[in-house]
């Protein structure tokens, strides 16, 4: 299984710690930073996915438990929580063009926490295809860094890696009611590039 290349620097780090830990013999420190390197890589982890469903299907752009499920009159809104165990490689929902990606500093509250959506870090990604989503990837109380992997004007295939957030965090997403149907509902786990979120609607001419 490949692992992500921004994984490096954690890697150079921890690993440093194991090797100086081993020259002197701190066989506890040995444990400790032999599991932490060992966890990075695994937290890191890229595997390949392959969707060969229905065209009209919008895919989970995260790995995760869904921990909000809402809707109004026009949208849908599902927030993908990311626990440290989850892989953390973000992918696009449908095929289309990136519109937009605006990034938002803040902070760096519990991502469990709903009001994460506008007050933590944040990345908010817009693709238009045959329909139009937008979905955000949110830093957590854990994580610090989110890297990214297309800008706009890019286009994407559905399942497409965009994005890599650095430990735990949540990723919402948003889509319009008029569009698409449902599938899931609170509390299910999803797989991003796997997992239907929706189906779009065929349109009666």
């Amino acid at each position: 299984m490949k692992v992500r290349r921004e994984s490096f620097p954690y890697l150079l780090l921890s690993g440093f710690a194991l090797c100086l830990a081993i020259i002197f013999q701190l066989w506890i420190l040995t444990i400790i930073f032999g599991v932490i390197f060992v966890f990075i890589i695994f937290f890191f982890r890229d595997p390949e996915r392959n969707f060969s469903g229905d065209e009209s299907i919008l895919l989970s752009p995260a790995d995760g438990k869904i921990v909000v499920f809402k809707e109004d009159e026009d949208q849908y809104f599902i927030s993908i929580f990311m626990s440290i165990f989850n892989c953390h490689v973000n992918r696009s929902p449908i095929e289309g063009e990136v519109i937009s990606r605006t990034h938002f500093t803040g902070n760096y509250i519990s991502a469990f926490k709903e009001k994460a959506s506008i007050e933590n870090e944040r990345v908010i990604w817009r693709v238009k295809g045959k329909s139009e989503v937008e979905f955000v990837q949110i830093a957590g109380l854990v994580a610090r860094r989110i890297h990214l992997l297309k800008q706009k004007g890019d286009f994407v295939k559905r399942g497409e890696r965009v994005g890599v957030i650095a430990f735990g965090s949540r990723v919402d997403l948003k889509f319009k009611k008029s569009e698409y149907d449902v599938l899931l509902k609170m509390n299910d786990v999803v797989k991003a590039g796997l997992t239907p979120i929706a189906k779009r609607k065929e349109r009666k001419d």
